[in-house]
């Protein structure tokens, strides 16, 4: 019989996190679970922590392969799913005992197609706890929120909604990755049903990593790459403004944090018009993001009459 929920965990070189990973899923108050571990040809222990937990519970099964990075892990593990539900969890992090359970129930009761949860960021200097609460569960606005950011761990997701439509992940991706799949999976379900648990049942240890793009910072030419495809793949009229915002919002964090890559204005070049259109932010933002990326000249008269005083 299958089992109610898939839950898969790419690993690679993980032997530091991995034992802690797979022991928050063993501690599931929800029995009815696969585990599927891909090690992605790494070089310590992280196979023979994999097959420890293997001997233990029939409900795991580990398959090795060559280094060929996260998204052909993933690709490789969907592969191998047999249940009603699938749940990602990446080797570095865990999650709240109660994660399936809660998750799994919002998807019975609410005859969902993808259940959301709130996550906590954890850094050594730091912890955070991040609400994931949409501002609307329509499929427009929620793609709109998909396009600027978006997490695949903290989402359980029909099985069916992406074996039904071939949704693959694309392994010369390996930034983003996770976007493009849940966008993918929004694109090619309509009408998709979403359902909420308002608690951190994830937790990202970013401690653990320090090669994570979340602690290196990744190109802009990487984070757009999604927004590209999407963009060529997709007919985007009916949320033109989604996407818009979407880009600006990319646009303005890389222009405030330098750190995330120091070379990235040429990567906006194409999406400017994109930028002019957008009206997701105050228009003097808008104004910086323009000056900061484009360096257009803009007389202060006309900035003084475009960008009013607040009362």
């Amino acid at each position: 019989m299958a089992p109610a929920v898939s839950i898969i965990v790419p690993a690679y070189n993980a032997e530091t996190s991995l034992g802690r990973c797979l022991a928050s899923i063993t501690a599931q108050t929800f029995a009815d679970y696969e585990v599927i571990i891909v090690d992605d040809g790494s070089s310590d222990d992280t196979l023979k922590i994999a097959e420890h937990f293997r001997t233990r519970d029939n409900r795991f099964t580990v398959i090795h392969q060559e280094n060929l990075g996260v998204s052909a892990a993933r690709q490789t593990a969907i592969d191998h799913v047999h249940g009603e539900y699938t749940l990602f969890v990446d080797s570095d992090d865990y999650i709240a005992p109660e994660m399936i359970n809660l998750m799994y129930q919002s998807a019975s009761k609410y005859n969902t197609d993808v259940v959301i949860c709130d996550f906590m960021m954890v850094w050594e200097e730091k912890t955070e706890y991040w609400c994931q609460r949409p501002e609307s569960f329509e499929r427009e606005q929620m793609i709109g929120s998909l396009l600027y950011l978006c997490s695949l761990c903290n989402k359980l997701v029909r099985t069916s909604c992406y074996k039904t439509h071939n949704i693959r992940f694309d392994d010369k991706i390996n930034a983003s990755e996770d976007q493009l799949f849940m966008l993918k999976v929004f694109f090619h379900n309509d009408p998709i049903a979403v359902s909420y648990v308002d608690k951190p049942l994830y937790t990202y240890d970013h401690t653990k990593n320090g090669n994570s793009i979340t602690n290196k910072g990744i190109s802009a030419s990487k984070r757009l790459l999604p927004l590209r495809l999407v963009r060529d793949m997709y007919d985007l009229s009916s949320i033109e403004g989604a996407f818009n915002n979407a880009i600006l919002h990319i646009a303005y964090d890389y222009l405030r944090r330098p750190d995330l890559c120091s070379d990235y204005r040429a990567d906006f070049w194409e999406f400017r018009k994109n930028i002019i259109k957008a009206k997701g932010f105050p228009t003097r933002t808008k104004m910086l993001v323009l000056l900061g990326l484009f360096g257009l000249r803009i007389p202060i008269d006309r900035i003084k009459a475009i960008i009013k005083p607040i009362p």
